[in-house]
């Protein structure tokens, strides 16, 4: 049984200007304008943390924390991409942990016992990750800790609570397809990544391809202390941690699969595509993939995509296209990344449909003049500020860090890459947005989504060359 201790400390100083936190010690009190008000530096230390190994050779992060008797557990979990014809498998599977009950609790009897003592616990799993979670007062440990520990060794999956949640599913992606939004993202999302399983969707087929035994052999390949890390936050020490777990889950045996996660190529090809859908309004996507996870330039990604529109009512794309000429219901953008290949950036808005074809040409409009011109000194700091802001609430809680370490340590992430981000958030300067505003936008080669009827559009699509027309087949159950 081995235990590290990982002290790990920074002293970071935010400027924090949000209204929910109130700062007495303000040198401008009288100040005319809330802009002109100025704020002390607060001062943030990561609080220390505890690295354990257990003797089944499960790995976690421990934040003890005695002011409350209050204990968070949380076990996380590759998941991979499961077989084509199977999609969603994983969301099933991560549900039924709980929700099936486990050999020694059925879940009648863990619904009643966890009601009694004011517990939780829950399961699910989704984005090639699950997790089972709970919550509980120090004084229920013991008892919490035996039904969590039995739904990861022994989960009954339940037959009939299998086949109820996979009706429930279905209809949940029938209501999905029925919503523009929800479809037009799909299929964008399906366009830009060429067919990676990082783009498939559950449908009504595979979901209904799902058995109970294929949910016991996920959970049998995945859910398994090699493939896994646990986060522990509260009124517990780490050897009480290390004692309780490494009894209860002495069985827990490594061994399963490793999850698989395809190589993905970095691809940027721009289309014209469509989708017939008898509304009056147009849903309208560009974009193409953005970065993975590990990218350094990713703070500075977001710096650029928070002035081009991720700021709402103050970025480029909003203020154009919403503000300025009335056209959207909604209008922004989105830089995402992801650990599995690469994330996506898109541009979207929602208007009318006899405007579709302005917002989309202002939408570009704005792409193009980042790319070219890059932010304003004023911008970028202005985008710095709020950034930096919200960084507070990323250490508001231990519970919060801790989950952060457990997700860095499961995708291969530094563990001190929040830090890394504030650092680079801190010291980006306009010339480095503007290089990555160059080096990462495409306006040339845009994937382009409109989703809607267009007999109802001011121009037609094919003005913007040939248009690809996607035939989504309905769901049915």
């Amino acid at each position: 049984m081995k235990m590290a201790r990982l002290t790990r400390q920074a002293n970071l100083s935010i400027l924090f200007l949000g209204l929910g936190l109130t700062l007495w010690s303000v040198s401008s009190v009288h100040a005319d304008l809330p802009k002109e008000l100025e704020f002390p530096p607060i001062e943030f230390e990561v609080p220390e943390v505890d690295t354990l190994e257990f003797d089944n050779g499960l790995r976690g992060y421990l934040i003890e924390d005695h002011t409350i008797p209050l204990i968070n557990v949380n076990v996380m979990y590759r998941t991979g991409f499961p077989p084509e014809n199977q999609v969603g498998l994983d969301g099933i599977a991560g549900w039924a942990i709980r929700n099936g009950g486990s050999v020694n609790y059925p879940k009648s009897v863990i619904d009643d016992e966890l009601e009694f003592m004011g517990a939780s616990i829950e399961s699910n799993a989704s984005s090639q990750v699950g997790q089972i979670r709970a919550n509980f007062l120090t004084k229920h440990a013991q008892k919490v800790l035996e039904i969590y520990a039995d739904l990861i060794l022994n989960p009954a999956f339940d037959a009939d609570k299998i086949e109820l949640h996979k009706k429930t599913t279905i209809e949940g992606i029938r209501r999905k397809a029925d919503d523009p939004s929800s479809l037009g993202w799909r299929e964008f999302a399906k366009i830009v990544y060429g067919g990676h399983p990082l783009s498939w969707e559950p449908t009504a087929a595979t979901i209904s391809n799902i058995t109970r035994e294929d949910v016991i052999g996920f959970h049998r390949k995945y859910v398994r202390p090699d493939n896994a890390v646990i986060g522990i936050t509260g009124d517990i020490t780490a050897q009480e941690t290390l004692d309780a777990l490494n009894r209860l889950l002495k069985d827990w045996e490594p061994g399963g699969e490793t999850p698989a996660f395809p190589d993905m190529e970095y691809r940027i090809a721009g289309s014209v595509n469509y989708v017939y859908k008898d509304v009056n309004q147009a849903y309208i996507w560009a974009g193409h993939m953005s970065m993975n996870s590990s990218n350094q330039d990713l703070p500075l990604a977001e710096i650029m995509n928070y002035v081009l529109g991720g700021a709402s009512f103050t970025s480029w794309i909003t203020q154009r296209v919403r503000a300025d000429e009335g056209l959207a219901y909604s209008a922004g953008s989105r830089f995402s990344a992801s650990p599995w290949g690469y994330g996506l950036f898109s541009a979207s808005c929602q208007t009318r449909s006899g405007a579709a074809m302005r917002a989309l040409s202002l939408m570009v409009e704005q792409i193009e003049r980042m790319k070219e011109m890059g932010p304003s000194e004023e911008e970028v700091s202005e985008a710095k500020e709020a950034m930096i802001n919200s960084q507070v609430f990323d250490y508001e809680s231990n519970d919060r860090i801790v989950r952060r370490l457990v997700w860095y340590d499961l995708v291969g992430l530094p563990l001190d890459t929040l830090e890394r981000e504030f650092e680079a958030l801190s010291s980006a300067t306009v010339e480095d947005v503007s290089r990555v505003s160059r080096e990462y936008l495409h306006p040339d080669d845009l994937v382009i989504l409109v989703v809607g009827d267009e007999d109802q559009f001011d121009r037609p699509l094919s003005d913007l060359g040939e248009v690809n027309l996607i035939e989504v087949e309905e769901e049915v159950e």
